[in-house]
This record gives structure tokens, sequence and C-alpha cells, in this order.
């Protein structure tokens, strides 16, 4: 008796090579201790597992977490919590190249983009190290690490690196030394006046839009990159708090004290649902301060990317900031800050992406704009699509014409982050 093969989807019957633009890479037990020498190992990260529960330690203190990771030994999903515990439990694929690159195969994806997972989603985390030197080693060691895994890879892997944003001098250094090596883009913290630099647009930063700006590598703000390393200990508080049968409270970087994400007579589960649907949005304020600044009439070239925060808001935020701005701005000087107007901004420089999302796909690329929209899976967080992330891109899109299809799965992606897609199957 012959088996029934299964029907191809869309994306195979249309050789579309699908572009992942929001993945995560968790540091590996390794990273640090295998590269460097042995007199600074003592310095470095070390993962260490107490109580069952495995995290980074710095000078014998707690640094960060092991990230999200639910993809368990099978390989199989594992649903209701945010990591598997101790580190042991989690599959292979969430920091192996090569079984990285086996999984995607699986899922019908060519190239992943591919953030940090429990150090922080930008340099945060490391800029909480005091000693400049210790913080330095740390940061570029990491970096070097992602540049492995990109050659590694066969350029299948794209990392997005950390940058040493405390020193400008150094950031510079820092991109031009890992764009030489392939790098393809950065990821950044949306937020750097919590960690005492100035904003985005300010004189400081312009050394760093330069380069952006000449090299058209990509700016990454991923969703969560701007808190700091005590509000992550905060949420983190909050949900053993909650684990607890506590009051959730989250402590600011004031010392006051702020409303958890959710209400404190949820549980653990739920208390997770409620922040993780918050936190999707919160990439708001970058693409709106963005859209109503000059900093793309300044720098012309600059890519922006808003990872991991879903599309269904976009419309919305557009109309409202093409609505305030002539409500709202009517002086000459406040007229007179910007060139164009916040959509053309927006159809022109930003990046936008999807996973789970299936009503915004199929209603509203059109306004959103079919040349800003990227797909991602979120491997291995809690809400990656997985395993059949092929499938479900190809049912939401279904309705779209093969050209837009190509163009928000494989083509954007590929163009932005100057990846070669093959020729055929």
């Amino acid at each position: 008796m012959t088996a029934t093969l299964p029907e191809p989807t869309l994306i195979e019957t249309e050789n579309i090579h699908v572009i992942d633009c929001d993945a995560h890479l968790t540091e590996p037990a390794d990273l640090w201790s295998a590269r460097v020498p042995a007199t600074l190992r003592d310095r470095m990260p070390k993962q260490e597992t107490r109580d069952g529960l495995t995290a980074w330690y710095v000078d014998g203190e707690m640094w960060a977490s092991i990230g999200g990771n639910t993809i368990g030994h099978g390989p199989k999903k594992v649903l209701g919590t945010n990591t598997l515990q101790p580190f042991e439990e989690i599959h292979h694929s969430a920091w192996s190249t090569r079984e990285r690159l086996e999984l995607i195969d699986e899922q019908g994806v060519w190239a992943q983009i591919l953030y940090p997972n429990g150090v922080g989603f930008s340099s945060n985390h490391i800029f909480a190290i005091s000693d400049i030197k210790q913080r330095t080693q740390i940061l570029q060691t990491y970096n070097d690490f992602l540049v492995e895994v990109q050659h590694e890879s066969g350029g299948r892997l794209l990392p997005q690196a950390m940058l040493p944003i405390w020193d400008m001098d150094l950031t510079v250094k820092e991109m031009t030394r890992l764009i030489d090596q392939g790098i393809a883009g950065f990821t950044l913290s949306d937020k750097p006046e919590l960690l005492g630099l100035p904003e985005l647009p300010e004189a400081y930063f312009d050394p760093m839009w330069d380069i952006f700006n000449e090299t058209r590598t990509v700016a990454n703000f991923h969703i969560g990159a701007g808190g700091t390393r005590e509000e992550s200990e905060g949420l983190r508080q909050s949900m053993r708090d909650q684990r607890a049968g506590k009051s959730p409270m989250t402590v600011n970087t004031t010392g006051a004290k702020v409303a958890a994400p959710s209400w404190r007579s949820f549980g653990p589960q739920r208390w997770l649902a409620v922040m993780a649907t918050q936190m999707y949005m919160s990439n708001v304020r970058i693409v709106t301060n963005l859209c109503m600044s000059n900093l793309f009439d300044r720098y012309p070239n600059l890519k922006v990317v808003s990872a991991e925060s879903g599309i269904g808001w976009v419309p919305f935020l557009l109309e409202a900031l093409e609505y305030q701005l002539d409500e709202m701005v009517t002086t000459d000087k406040e007229k007179a800050l910007q060139l164009r107007r916040p959509t053309e901004y927006f159809r022109d420089h930003i990046y936008v992406m999807f996973w789970f999302e299936s009503s915004a796909p199929a209603k509203l690329v059109e306004e959103i704009g079919v040349n800003n929209i990227l797909v991602e899976t979120d491997i291995p967080h809690p809400t990656c699509l997985y395993p059949d992330a092929k499938g479900h891109f190809s049912r939401v899109l279904g309705d779209l014409d093969p050209v837009s299809r190509k163009r928000i799965l494989q083509d954007n992606a590929a163009e932005l982050y100057k990846i070669e897609v093959p020729v055929g199957r």
C-alpha cells in the first residue's frame, strides 16, 4: 500500500525561499569560556545551574537568564512555559548551528535573522557591568561568536550584533569591524536615555547613524530591547511573586513601585500571556517617534526594522500620525522639523513583521504596504511558529497575488539584509 504524500504548500509550489526575520539564538554554555584566554575566564559570564534553574553569572552574581526556550528534545514544543529548565532540557537547535539549519529546513525556511536570547535584545545587560574593560571584552567576544555562526551556516543564519553604545568611538570601530566580516545589521536600544545616554536623534549618535546610512546595514529595534537590566529583574520578580501567590509588583529605575503587567488574581501562565501581548506593541513608541522626526531626512539610506511586534496595529498608527500631525503641529518652527509626511517615512524606511497573525496578513497588506512587511517564526520563544511555519504562511497569505506573496516571504528580506537565495530548488 502506497502512503499518500501531503499536498505541497503554496510556498513549495511557488518555489519561495522563506526568510525568517526574527528568531533567537540561545547563548551556548561555552560561549565565553571557549573564546577567551584562561587568564580572562574568571571575569567572563558563566552558565551555572542552581536549585535546578540555569542562568548566567558574572563575578558570582546572577546576570541574565537563559532566555525563552520552549523547544525540547524530540524536537517538540512545550506549551505553558517561558523556558525549559535546566539548560539540558533545551533542544540543541536553540544554539547549535548545524541543528538549527536542520530545524529550519524542516520548517521550509531558507534563512533566519537571529537576535540574542537570555542576555537581552540589545547591549543593556552588558551595559550594566561596571568594569568597562570587562564589559567590552564580554560584548566583543559575544559578537565574535555571532560572526562564527554566520560563517558556519554559509550565510543562512544572520545574527544581529550588539553595539557598545556607551562609547561612540568604540561603537564606530565595532560596527566597521563586524561589517567587514559580513554582519548585516545591529540590534539597538530604543531608549538609550534610560542608560544615561542622549536620545537617538541627538548629535552623540550621529557617527553611528552615518555608518548605517553609508553601509546600508540594518538598524533593528526588537521589542523589549530598551528595557534596563533592572526592569528585566523587576519582571522576573513579578513572575516569581505570581507563582508564589504574592501580589506582583514591578520596580522602575527610580525605585518606585508600578503596577505589574497583569492583575494579581491571575496565575503565572495567564501573567505571561498578558505580559507578552502588551509587549508586542511596545515598539509603537520608536516607530511613532521615527515617523515624526527628521532622522530619515538626515540619513536617507537608513532602514529600520521593528522586530517581533506584529502588524495589526500599523494602519491605525499611520492614520493617527497623519491626523495628529495636522491637528497638533501648527507653528512654523514645529512644521520645519520634518520635510515629509509620517506615512512617507514609514513606506520608505521602516519594516514590520508578523508570525501568528491571520487577520492582518489577509486584510491589511495594502494599508501597511507590501514592501514593508516581513515574516518571522520567533523560534524558540513561547509564541514561536512550530512545527508548521510554511503551512501557516501559505494559509494566511493564500489570497494574495503570487508576486506580493513572494515579496513578503522572501524578496523584502533578501534585499534588506543582502541575502543570496538559490535559483530554483
